[in-house]
């Protein structure tokens, strides 16, 4: 594989697709072996005991001998993604009060990596804010209930089972066959069995969850589109993802996908997993993805066609970030981040790395339309502003030399 093979404006294909999701799985490999290895060295000065710097060399370990699926699948997970980000930004000078607790979640992430390869590791797992215990490659939660919000519960992975035991002795043990597969029956119950296995919906063929449950994946969102002020990094936001939520027409927009293009459908169900409903409020529908939380995307509930334009938007600009882990495209992205022009498509003026993604971004989108016979009227307009920017990026913008190539294939592409 050559870097230039990553790096690549065109139509979806395969081969690129496996390109870049070759190169994200190392990259991330790497970079948690660099933050884990970092902690374990401060380990002190972090505030973190000998069991907890132990728990993340072990989860590196892991890591590096887990099977490709499952690897693929926990790397390439948003919460895996956030994680990874929640740690690099708390070992700075920001936000220092999250690193004990974001290096103890380690131990969640283990845990799913013990399940795939039927490990016998045993690790203490600190529940989220709601009771709960993720396993989000499963696509499940155990629900132990709000009381228990925040507990510290040590599961110990066993033959065919998983025993989870609580500080005040309760004890439970769950068959591997309610977490790897359908939950049998009876289900169990909190009020009953002391806990519940809360199943995230699924669409496409079960590749993409459909799911707000994981409080790392509810950003609080400012009101703002810029890159920096969004969102808000740490915290969940409850009023903008409701827990009652319609799921017809996320599964009627993926459909619709499939059906226009299976390569495009491949590039959402890769490099956008997680698709979380939320409510931005009256007459407003906003789709947004957030670089600290890498596959998956925020959209609320609108017309299907519309939606399914907004996901595969969304999508690409997630493939986009993926792609510039080999090269940047423009030499001085900050610098590049000052100047601002006019574009069509928003009503603020745009920096140079803005209008690159934006016409990334719509010439994806009009590869649908091509694949879903939309009038050529319809998609004139948008080919005009994809031109228009390019030209405006050829005038302005500098670009590496692996960038201007992409500039070109862009500019062939649209």
């Amino acid at each position: 594989m050559t870097e230039k093979l990553v790096l690549h404006a065109g139509p979806p294909s395969h081969e690129h697709r496996q390109a870049i999701v070759d190169k994200v799985i190392g990259h991330t490999q790497n970079q948690i072996e660099a933050v884990c290895r970092h902690y374990v060295e401060e380990h002190v000065q972090y505030g973190l005991s000998i069991e907890e710097a132990q728990a993340l060399l072990r989860f590196a370990f892991l890591m590096r001998s887990s099977n490709d699926s499952s690897a693929r699948a926990l790397l390439m997970h948003p919460t895996t993604q956030y994680w990874l980000a929640a740690m690099r930004r708390a070992s700075g000078d920001v936000d220092i009060a999250q690193r004990r607790p974001f290096a103890r979640h380690v131990s969640s992430l283990a845990l799913q990596v013990e399940l795939a390869n039927e490990g016998q590791g045993e690790w203490d797992i600190d529940l989220d804010q709601e009771g709960g215990l993720r396993i989000p490659i499963f696509a499940r939660h155990i629900e132990f209930g709000p009381e228990r919000a925040g507990q510290t519960v040590r599961v110990s992975c066993l033959t065919g089972f998983l025993r989870c035991s609580f500080a005040d002795g309760m004890t439970i043990e769950l068959p591997n066959e309610d977490l790897l597969g359908d939950v049998q029956a009876p289900e169990p119950a909190l009020e009953t069995d002391g806990f519940w296995i809360n199943c995230y919906q699924r669409l496409a063929d079960d590749r993409v969850q459909l799911q707000r449950r994981d409080e790392w994946l509810r950003p609080h969102w400012t009101g703002t589109n810029e890159r920096q002020t969004g969102t808000i990094f740490f915290g969940a936001s409850e009023e903008q993802y409701p827990a009652d939520h319609p799921v017809e027409p996320y599964k009627i927009a993926t459909e619709n996908i499939k059906s226009s293009s299976r390569e495009i459908a491949e590039d959402v169900f890769t490099f956008t997993p997680v698709m979380v409903p939320r409510t931005t409020g009256k007459n407003q529908r906003i789709g947004f993805t957030v670089l600290s939380r890498q596959g998956a995307m925020f959209l609320d509930p609108d017309e299907p066609k519309i939606m399914a334009e907004n996901i595969i938007h969304e999508n690409a600009h997630v493939k986009l970030r993926y792609m510039q882990l080999v090269d940047p495209i423009l030499e001085n992205f900050y610098d590049d981040d000052k100047q601002r022009f006019p574009v069509p498509w928003r009503p603020d003026p745009r920096p140079l790395p803005g209008i690159l993604e934006g016409a990334y971004v719509f010439s994806n989108v009009l590869e649908h339309r091509r694949k879903s016979g939309i009038k050529a009227d319809v998609k004139d307009d948008l080919e005009r502003d994809v031109a228009q920017a390019i030209d405006l990026l050829a005038e302005h913008g500098k670009f590496t030399e692996a960038g201007r190539s992409f500039l070109n294939e862009l500019a062939c592409w649209k």
